[in-house]
């Protein structure tokens, strides 16, 4: 998982970007998307060099292709925790920078469609 990530890491942002966000500890994670008729083509993204945040986004590049933005939005941090159960507990918090940073992208891409939150709003509301 971790090679996988650290290639994507490195690749250039795609069309949609999301805000980068950190964490106190100074660990940044960002998202780029590619849509193609309303679903999520290819996920990317570039984070600081932290080995279980890369994974973590990897595996959430890795979910997300094929998903609607609605469909994408309701993917959680425990998802992740629960495919990589490996990861260390005092690790694991790096979940939630993913899903938060992967949320900045999703938000950026319905803006740019230019349509209404309403859809991922109302997820939001049931999954946090």
């Amino acid at each position: 998982m971790f090679e996988r990530g650290f290639r994507r890491n490195r690749e250039k942002p795609l069309a949609i970007e999301g805000d980068a966000l950190p964490d106190p500890e100074g660990t940044a994670a960002r998202f780029s998307l590619a849509l193609a008729g309303g679903k999520i083509v290819r996920v990317g993204f570039q984070v600081s060099t932290c080995a279980t945040l890369i994974a973590f986004c990897e595996l959430l590049a890795e979910i997300a292709a094929g998903l609607t933005l609605a469909e994408a939005w309701r993917l959680a941090a425990p998802d992740l925790v629960v495919r990589l159960a490996d990861v260390p507990p005092q690790k694991r918090h790096r979940a939630i920078l993913a899903i938060a940073a992967f949320r900045a992208a999703l938000l950026a891409a319905r803006a740019g469609e230019g349509g209404s939150d309403a859809t991922i709003q109302d997820n939001k509301e049931q999954t946090t």
